[in-house]
């Protein structure tokens, strides 16, 4: 057995001694302290074995956790699964407010590009006016083809 593992056996076995005998979670902390010091030479302060005797004494779990012992594997993968709020259905905090998704469009961008384009035509250009123009029977030409449909 190595030489951690024995001290906290030996630690654990003398909290369960104590209580039994009815000593408090302090006065077990503070002599068991000293015995782990002087047999095992590690330095552990009363004030944690006195917690750990506290957490027993109670019937506690301890802040070690335990392996988990699945009893049905495919459960417990099934809930791993991460969504919103939480792994499982209805965990978590609800959200506050939930914006509703505005449809997307990308025809005021869109314009936004035609227009920087054609106010880069010089106002001195010869085909200035035709170009315009241009534009002008295409916008025509796509609401005849909107009104249609």
């Amino acid at each position: 057995m190595a030489h951690q593992e024995a001290c906290q056996l030996f630690i654990e076995q003398e909290i369960k001694e104590g209580l039994s005998q009815g000593k408090t979670p302090y006065s077990i902390g503070k002599e068991l302290s000293a015995w782990v010091e002087k047999l095992f030479r590690a330095n552990i302060p009363a004030k944690t074995i006195a917690k750990r005797a506290e957490r027993e004494s109670h019937k506690l779990a301890t802040n070690v956790a335990n392996p988990p012992t699945p009893i049905n594997p495919s459960a417990i993968l099934k809930n791993q699964v991460c969504g919103h709020g939480g792994g499982r259905e209805g965990a978590g905090r609800p959200a506050k407010y939930t914006k509703p998704p505005e449809p997307y469009s990308s025809a005021l961008y869109l314009v936004e590009i035609a227009l920087s384009q054609l106010s880069r035509i010089e106002p001195d250009d010869p085909n200035r006016k035709e170009a315009f123009q241009k534009v002008i029977d295409w916008i025509h030409e796509q609401l005849k083809e909107e009104k249609i449909k």
